[in-house]
């Protein structure tokens, strides 16, 4: 669940388990480690969110466009989580950053555009399967038994590759349950760089512009990602959806 920050996670928290209650690491301290300049060319900073939080009058995303600030909650893991994809994902996130802040100056209300909602809706719960068109068709459709049960060994060879981006998973990855749903982009078997390719990929609006993109995908199916699955968990259909 947790391999692609697996080795940031170690960095910070050598102590770290899966069911865990620490004290995180503040801003400053994940900040020694952080090294990316966003696309208005400010170098990133992750900064307290407390009172003293500079530039109130601007919002999330347009502090970290105009200043490189990012507001940070201290001991929140989703905050923390959030640290660590920038660390692990910085092309993409500051393309979605960009793409906000884009979106934000045009907008004529208050009112979030479609495109905001699924950048959001990524940068939260998205997760990544990189596989051939067959399994692409699998999760489409909702076949969940072929997908898990009969294609598990595609899973355990890493010939189907997940994953996660979005840092709200990740913190539900601390206690797994039943219904625990993340939003899946499908991309080719292809061994690309996920960072580099996703990002290019949004910013000539090749990928979530439309909300069919992102596919419902009941992570705790995916082999080795859940106690106890046998036949009985992957008949539950009010999780395994048709």
């Amino acid at each position: 669940m947790f391999q692609p920050i697996a080795t940031l996670i170690a960095s910070h928290m050598p102590k770290f388990s899966q069911r865990c209650e620490t004290h995180l690491p503040s801003a400053k301290q994940l900040n020694l480690s952080f090294n990316v300049h966003n696309l208005n060319d400010k170098p990133l900073e992750l900064i307290s969110q407390d009172a003293a939080l500079p530039f109130k009058e601007l919002g999330y995303e347009q502090r970290i466009f105009h200043h490189g600030l990012i507001a940070t909650r201290e001991n929140n893991w989703h905050d923390f989580f959030n640290a660590l994809v920038w660390f692990r994902f910085p092309k993409t996130k500051t393309i979605i950053n960009a793409t906000h802040y884009q979106e934000q100056s045009t907008q004529i209300n208050t009112l979030r555009s479609a495109r905001r909602d699924l950048l959001t809706l990524f940068d939260e719960c998205g997760v990544i399967i990189q596989a051939d068109k067959k399994i692409h068709q699998l999760i489409k459709k909702h076949q969940w038994q072929e997908l898990f049960v009969e294609n598990k060994k595609l899973w355990e060879s890493k010939e189907i590759k997940v994953t996660t981006f979005g840092h709200a998973m990740y913190e539900k990855y601390l206690n797994p349950y039943i219904g625990m749903t993340a939003k899946a982009l499908l991309l080719p078997k292809d061994d690309v760089n996920c960072d580099g390719f996703i990002a290019s990929k949004i910013a000539s609006n090749e990928v979530l512009i439309n909300k069919g993109e992102l596919l419902p995908l009941p992570v705790l199916g995916i082999p080795g990602w859940y106690e106890n699955q046998d036949e009985q968990f992957y008949a539950n259909q009010n999780y395994f959806r048709s």
